[in-house]
C-alpha cells in the first residue's frame, strides 16, 4: 500500500478513481468540498485513502493535523500511518521518535462488510494500541502483557497470557488460558472461556463447543459472522432471536454467498 501522486482534477473524477482529493492545477480539494486544502502544494501532493500529504504538512480529509510532520510519511496497513513524528489513525495520533519500535500486529481490516474497514492492533515500544474507525478511536489497552499479547486477525479480537481484549478493552468474564474461537476463522467472532460463550466484548450464555452450530450459508459468505444456534435457540451477534429473523439474516448470507461466485 503506497500513496499515489495527486491526479484527479475534478470532484466527479476523484470518486471515479476512488481517490478523495483532487486537485485544479492550484488548489487541492477534498471530495465535494470546496474549500481548497490551506497551504497544500498541489504540485507535490500525495494521498492515501482520506489521508493526503505534501513536503510540509498532512491532512485528515480536509483537516491540517497540526504538529504532525510528514516526514518519513509510510502506510503501515489499512489502519495506521506512520511519520517520524507520530503514528496516525483517522481518529488520533501517537507521538513516537525516530527511535520507536513500531510492529503492527495485524492488517488492519476488518470483515464485516462488503468493504474493509480500519480496526486493528499495534505495538509502540512497549505498548498495545487499537484503533477503530468509531469515535473511541486509538486507545491504550490496560493490564496487557505486551511480551504475550496476539492479535487473532480478525479486526476485533486480542489476547495475552490472562486477558482477552475486544475492541481493545478487556473482556469480562473471559479467559486467554482456556479460549477456544467457535470455528478458526477472522470472520468468526464467536467463542467459548469459562464455559460461556461469547460474541466479541459480549457474554451470552453457558455453552459447550458441541452443542453450537454455524449455518454454512454465513461461513461461504466471507463476511462477519453474526449466526449461531446454541441448544435450539437463535442467536444474532449477542443477542437471541426468534427463529423468522434468524431466518432473514441467513437468507442475507444465501445472498452474498451466491453472489460471490457468480462475480
Amino acid at each position: 500500500m503506497e500513496a499515489i501522486k495527486l491526479n484527479c482534477h475534478s470532484a466527479i473524477e476523484s470518486e471515479d478513481n476512488n481517490c478523495h482529493f483532487w486537485t485544479d492545477g492550484k488548489f487541492v480539494y477534498y471530495e465535494r468540498n470546496n474549500i481548497p486544502l490551506k497551504g497544500a502544494s498541489a504540485d507535490n501532493m500525495l494521498c492515501w485513502g482520506n489521508f493526503a500529504y505534501d513536503d510540509k504538512r498532512v491532512f485528515l480529509q480536509n483537516k491540517l493535523l497540526r504538529g504532525v510532520s510528514s516526514s518519513g510519511f509510510m502506510v503501515l496497513n489499512h489502519s495506521f500511518i506512520k511519520t517520524d513524528s507520530h503514528i496516525i489513525t483517522e481518529n488520533g495520533c501517537v507521538r513516537i521518535s525516530k527511535d520507536s519500535i513500531i510492529q503492527t500486529l495485524d492488517d488492519g481490516a476488518w470483515y464485516g462488510s462488503s468493504e474493509l474497514a480500519s480496526y486493528g492492533y499495534i505495538k509502540i515500544n512497549d505498548s498495545i494500541w487499537y484503533h477503530a474507525h468509531w469515535n473511541d478511536g486509538l486507545t491504550q489497552l490496560t493490564s496487557v502483557n505486551v511480551k504475550h499479547f496476539i492479535s487473532l486477525q480478525d479486526g476485533v479480537l486480542g489476547i495475552d497470557d490472562e486477558r482477552v481484549y475486544a475492541y481493545g478493552k478487556i473482556v469480562a468474564g473471559a479467559s486467554a488460558k482456556d479460549f477456544r474461537k467457535v470455528i478458526d476463522s477472522i470472520y468468526c467472532g464467536y467463542y467459548i472461556s469459562n464455559g460461556k460463550l461469547f460474541f466479541e466484548g459480549h457474554k451470552i450464555r453457558k455453552a459447550s463447543i458441541e452443542l453450537i452450530q454455524i449455518p454454512k450459508e454465513a461461513i461461504k459468505a466471507k463476511r462477519n459472522i453474526r449466526l449461531l444456534i446454541c441448544e435450539n435457540r437463535y442467536y444474532v451477534g449477542e443477542n437471541e432471536v426468534s427463529y423468522e429473523i434468524f431466518g432473514k439474516w441467513l437468507n442475507n448470507y444465501k445472498e452474498i454467498a451466491n453472489k460471490q461466485q457468480t462475480d
